[in-house]
């Protein structure tokens, strides 16, 4: 059965075709196939991940949801265009071949025909492309630019789109860190995207990364810590106190530009003692208060941090 697609708008690039135009999503499902590297003589598509298209067509149902990235692909099969018409006619084996978008073709196969029946998708293809050259252009995602995560969580902060209570508390305790009156680190961490951060030497670079301060916090707070057994609010009280205390105990080092216990490495170092140091957890047992977290740093309250104690 021949295919028949309309409103189609066709413009160039480097020489090639390039068309677009807009398919329902039963259209979507019924024109396209999916071929795949290795497999498929002419597919360039990834591996399927079942896990990840599940939660597309749940996402795909919120209303709060709007797909607007274009699924793209080539034309596959005797294919003719009508430039009058703005009119795309495929013959009986002609198919739209998916270079990117498996995962929303897939995820629209999940749904049944109610739940797609108002959905519409926009396509991008070209016609006949060589197959090297669809690789190359699929290829191209490699050297699209990252969101940057510091972007990102700040993003996810904002709607309250976080994808486990952990990432959302961890990041929420880098917030007060900086904003805090009581914390020794407020104004210093670098919270917005692309800020660069000079590579730690001898002296302290302005700033700590909350990329790596992230990181710490979701192990300090995550499974395996003893801190898991506390409410958010004593966690929070406990990651406060332990900056506190080493900004007092270590007051030399911390009013020194020639220390590393404001830098990322020192105070992972120090965040980290609940969680991976034998010698801390004895000391102060299953009591957080402050005086018990002084009670524990004290013990290295001698160390020289310019060497390799500091391990």
């Amino acid at each position: 059965m021949s295919i028949v697609i309309r409103d189609v708008n066709r413009m160039t690039q480097h020489g090639e075709f390039v068309y677009s135009f807009t398919l329902t999503a039963e259209n979507v499902i019924s024109h396209c196939r999916v071929e795949r590297f290795g497999i498929d003589p002419e597919g360039v598509n990834r591996r399927l991940n079942e896990q990840h298209a599940m939660e597309m067509a749940d996402a795909i149902l919120a209303h709060s949801s709007l797909w607007l990235d274009a699924i793209l692909g080539d034309l596959s099969g005797d294919w003719v265009y009508d430039e009058v018409a703005r009119t795309l006619t495929g013959g009986d084996e002609s198919y739209i071949s998916v270079d990117d978008g498996q995962h929303r073709w897939h995820a629209l196969s999940l749904l049944n025909a109610l739940e797609r029946q108002h959905l519409s998708f926009t396509m991008t293809t070209t016609l006949g492309l060589p197959f090297e050259r669809r690789l190359k252009v699929f290829r191209m995602q490699i050297k699209r630019k990252k969101l940057d995560s510091r972007l990102d969580r700040a993003q996810r902060h904002r709607i309250g789109d976080w994808n486990h209570t952990r990432d959302q508390e961890a990041y929420e305790l880098v917030l007060l860190l900086n904003s805090a009156t009581t914390s020794p680190l407020k104004g210093m961490i670098l919270l917005e995207e692309q800020e660069k951060r000079p590579h730690e030497g001898r002296h302290r670079p302005i700033g700590v990364n909350a990329n790596g301060l992230f990181s710490t916090l979701r192990s300090v707070i995550g499974g395996k810590s003893p801190l898991n057994a506390l409410s958010p609010e004593q966690r929070k009280k406990v990651v406060l106190n332990l900056i506190s205390l080493s900004a007092d105990i270590w007051r030399k080092e911390w009013c020194s530009d020639k220390h590393k216990l404001t830098t990322a490495s020192g105070i992972n170092a120090i965040l980290m003692l609940v969680v991976s140091s034998p010698n801390f957890r004895g000391a102060i047992g299953d009591d957080f208060t402050q005086e018990s977290l002084r009670k524990g740093l004290s013990l290295a309250k001698s160390m020289k941090w310019g060497t390799g104690q500091l391990k």
